[in-house]
């Protein structure tokens, strides 16, 4: 079957198109996805109407020296009115796309490296590019997504960034090499959109969250602190702590004594990371891909979200050969945080929604001792004091059904959506789009669900894993068929969710299901 190429415009006044178009079919083939890189001049915005309706990624990418004029001794013009030019056809193009297209934009921010300056006047600093990308920022932050181009430059040394050849030959002033860091940046931008990610951390302790074996040292005589040689632990704890701020689980898998484990995450000053923190502890001597699957099983999610590190090259390289849906990563205190690439967390980011998720998983051990003194399982749900709340969407749930409808492979009609997929939906006549809430005795679980119906048709069906087992699912079908006439159905498999296609054949025998 052949695969939809989607095109991505970019608007620029340099040629991209020869060098970006490798650089992003190959990213893109990833995400099992073909891609159309399709370059716009920018002085000719305005006459691609259809082009940008039917994108969902556009990028923008201005050079400096290409735009701005130059001074008679070489330099260029940085004035405060250049400034506000700038800002202003920005904020116009932004204005153009927006009424055609709900495409994610990405902007590259300018650089000035690229300058023959500092050999004859030193490398005093120039802030005025600094003030055009702030300006820029404070401007249209809420609508664009700006990348730092600067800061892939310094990443990659300025020497190594640019091209003499290409700018004069082709008008391309950078490197290959900083082609692929900016594509990759796209690429990641879009997973962010799409809500593609890894969910889960799970850590070992010793030589992990902190120096030492605990077992032999006792608690007073790890190495962890904020100097000396317990501070690169600290700093790894302080990093997962901003992980967790951003909706990441954090689990533990240690072969120790959880009593001992529990009382340095209460007691020891070095420690960042709490109790609190972390929402399962499988802390006993058996074999860590076990308890790697006990954590995945209490949690509900599925081993590919899983991102799993630990010191020893045993015990990564095990779980790499008993679990190799999990991302095993061996610790090292240099080389192990680019492997953490695969997390693709949202700049911004509802705190209350991940600790009211955190905390339905801390309580899930409640729930589990109810279910086992209940006399029957009718008898443990009305137990659980459930509350189903479901109301038709708003703008302000958009991203977080999206999210839900990336994540979700077991209750799920398979159908996935960006924002801006929701947000074309919504503008069709017919169209109706539900959140579904649930909270019970132990804690407030949040928009667990969605449902979307396009005029006879189920086109999402989608609810989290972390409110399975509590008949939700039946409750949401009962609500559409007192308020809709279903009669097709939308149905993706994603060799998890059998049990959902046939809960919705025997709700709606009469139907028939399309893959939509």
């Amino acid at each position: 079957m052949k695969k939809h190429t989607e095109n991505i415009p970019i608007i620029t006044n340099i040629s991209v198109e020869p060098f970006f178009h490798r650089e992003l079919t190959a990213l893109f083939e990833e995400a099992d996805l073909s891609v159309k890189v399709i370059q716009v001049p920018y002085m000719e915005y305005q006459n691609h109407h259809d082009l940008y309706a039917e994108a969902k990624l556009i990028f923008i990418w201005l050079n400096l020296d290409c735009l701005m004029p130059a001074c008679g001794d070489g330099d260029l013009i940085f004035a405060e009115k250049h400034i506000s030019e700038i800002v202003l056809f920005y904020q116009e193009l932004y204005r153009h796309i927006s009424k055609i297209s709900q495409a994610k934009i990405i902007a590259a921010l300018f650089e000035d490296y690229f300058s023959h300056l500092p050999i004859v006047q030193g490398y005093n600093n120039d802030i005025t590019v600094d003030e055009l990308n702030i300006s820029l920022q404070k401007n249209l932050s809420e609508h664009v997504v700006f990348l730092d181009l600067m800061h892939i430059v310094a990443s990659i040394g300025i020497s190594n960034a640019y091209s003499i050849k290409d700018k004069y030959r082709w008008n391309y002033p950078y490197s290959r090499l900083l082609t692929r860091e900016v594509a990759a940046e796209i690429y990641k931008q879009y997973l962010i959109h799409i809500g593609r990610s890894k969910k889960c951390v799970i850590v070992d302790c010793d030589n992990v969250l902190w120096g030492g074996i605990l077992s032999e040292a006792g608690m007073e005589n790890l190495r962890l602190g904020s100097s000396g040689l317990g501070k690169e632990y600290q700093d790894f704890q302080r990093f997962l702590l901003s992980l967790y701020h951003r909706g990441v689980i954090l689990a533990v898998c240690s072969k120790n004594d959880l009593d001992d484990v529990l009382m340095v995450f209460r007691e020891h000053s070095g420690m960042v990371l709490r109790e609190e923190h972390i929402v399962c502890f499988q802390v006993n001597w058996g074999n860590k891909p076990d308890n790697i699957g006990k954590i995945a099983e209490t949690l509900g999610i599925g081993l590919e979200s899983i991102v799993f590190v630990d010191d020893s090259p045993l015990e990564v390289q095990a779980v790499r050969a008993i679990l190799p849906e999990v991302a095993a990563i061996p610790y090292h205190r240099e080389r192990m945080y680019d492997q953490f690439r695969c997390f693709n967390l949202r700049r911004e980011y509802e705190r209350g929604e991940f600790e009211q998720r955190n905390e339905t998983y801390r309580t899930d051990r409640y729930r589990q001792r109810l279910r086992e003194e209940s006399g029957s399982y009718s008898g443990y749900l009305a137990s659980l004091g459930m509350e189903i709340g479901i109301h038709e969407a708003v703008p302000l749930e958009y991203a977080r059904i999206a999210e839900l409808s990336q994540r979700t492979n077991r209750c799920t009609n398979g159908k996935r959506y960006s924002v801006t997929d929701i947000g074309l939906n919504m503008e069709r006549s017919g169209s109706k789009l539900y959140s579904v809430y649930l909270k019970d005795r132990y804690s407030d679980l949040g928009l667990i669900g969605a449902m979307e119906i396009t005029d006879d048709r189920l086109t999402l069906f989608s609810v989290s894993c972390r409110a399975l087992g509590r008949e939700v699912e039946r409750h949401m079908i009962d609500f559409l068929k007192q308020w809709h006439k279903i009669e097709r159905l939308d149905f993706v498999d994603t060799n998890k969710n059998a049990y959902l296609r046939n809960l919705l054949a025997e709700a709606f025998p009469q139907i028939g299901e399309d893959k939509g």
